[in-house]
């Protein structure tokens, strides 16, 4: 079944939005319940369930299931009337929803009214980090495992990325926390920017940050996280003698449930895809995969030209059968020593094919003058490595 778009269930981000809305609205002519229920409206024909949960939850921080709170609603709604009938005044909703959830409906024995102002304040504290910005592990567990079971529940996919800042420790024990704190503003800074308004980002742990993608698969995902992966490690800061600090950071991907079915499963899993990225060393972002091989591999069926570095021989054609940001897989009717170095010429892009030098590393024999060479690329230029890397996210992300 084909959902329309007023039917699709609501994101965390819409829920989010949802919230400022309602706030906003409940904030505007305090002490008119008719004013407010006419800036509400909008909002209840969009999404009456999420929000008349919303709605009470701000106004006496009750928690009601859907139907539930939909009564409550519509019963406060007709009280407000009658008080103000009764009154001959108007009365704002927070007065009217004490009173009904005190007397008519008693779910309060305490009441304490708060201004929405300092509601506000108080909740985003507790659910976004001081020094970022972004949300808080325990805000974003919440959204997390929502995001997961709306997913299982429409057959969405989801992609979680685990980042990691290389070398923080250092950065403390040798310029201050100061510095450290700044480091991390920053960061958290690039991350609010870059990031799409349906993700979710929070800080994990002292130097850990986590974003979370909605309906969006591992591959596009690869393609977000490597814009914000290189924006970070392009962050440069001072020192306290003006001297540069260069920031980088590692991360994993994992997809839901390409991956894991289970929200803690792909937080492992991201979390081992992060653990490789640092074994490789700093400043890489790896997908997370169960094979062994640390590089993400493609079909890649074009002619490659061959051109044997080590002595003079002729240029010959090789067939290519699978290329990653490591190597490449050939066949070929020559049967090259391992470690023979040679010349590629790989057509990448019709315009602008890349030449980059390989070194035999296996040799496998099927018949009379068919081998398949397996070649590991000698990068000596990061350019060379980034032509390949991107071109292999551009076809898995088709």
């Amino acid at each position: 079944m084909i959902m329309s778009p007023f039917n699709q269930p609501p994101t965390s981000s819409d829920l989010q939005q949802l919230q400022q809305d309602i706030l906003s609205s409940l904030s505007s002519d305090p002490g008119d319940s008719k004013a407010q229920c006419q800036r509400l409206q909008p909002l209840l024909n969009g999404k009456r369930n999420e929000a008349c949960k919303i709605i009470l939850y701000n106004l006496v921080q009750l928690n009601f299931t859907p139907e539930n709170a939909c009564e409550h609603w519509d019963s406060i709604v007709q009280h407000a009337q009658n008080l103000q009938t009764v009154l001959q005044r108007n009365v704002g909703l927070a007065t009217v929803a004490c009173d009904y959830f005190s007397t008519i409906n008693p779910c309060l024995d305490n009441p304490k009214l708060i201004e929405f102002a300092r509601l506000e304040e108080t909740l985003r504290s507790a659910h976004h980090d001081f020094l970022t910005g972004l949300l808080s592990r325990g805000a974003f567990q919440n959204f997390f495992e929502q995001e997961i079971s709306r997913a299982s529940r429409h057959g969405h996919n989801t992609t979680l990325v685990f980042f990691d800042l290389d070398n923080f420790k250092e950065i403390n024990d040798n310029y201050g926390h100061l510095i450290g704190d700044e480091v991390l503003k920053q960061v958290g800074r690039i991350i609010l920017e870059s990031k799409r308004n349906e993700d979710m980002a929070c800080r994990f742990g002292g130097d850990e940050f986590l974003i979370l993608l909605p309906e969006t698969n591992k591959f596009m995902a690869l393609r977000v996280s490597s814009k914000i992966h290189g924006q970070i490690n392009s962050l440069v800061l001072l020192d306290h003698n003006a001297q540069p600090i260069q920031i980088t950071c590692s991360g994993g991907v994992a997809s839901f449930p390409l991956d894991s079915n289970t929200d803690k499963g792909l937080m492992d899993c991201a979390d081992r895809a992060l653990y490789q990225a640092k074994s490789r060393g700093t400043h890489q972002l790896i997908l997370y995969s169960e094979e062994k091989r640390i590089f993400t591999r493609i079909d890649f069926e074009e002619n490659i030209r061959i051109r044997p570095l080590q002595k003079q021989e002729n240029i010959s054609y090789s067939k290519a059968k699978n290329i990653s940001e490591g190597g490449l897989l050939i066949s070929s009717d020559t049967p090259y020593s391992i470690g023979t170095r040679l010349e590629l010429l790989i057509p990448l892009q019709e315009t602008s094919p890349l030449t980059v030098t390989g070194s035999v590393v296996r040799v496998e024999q099927f018949g009379p003058r068919n081998f398949d060479l397996g070649l590991c690329f000698l990068l000596s230029d990061v350019t060379f490595s980034n032509a390949i890397a991107d071109y292999i996210l551009q076809q898995l992300a088709r």
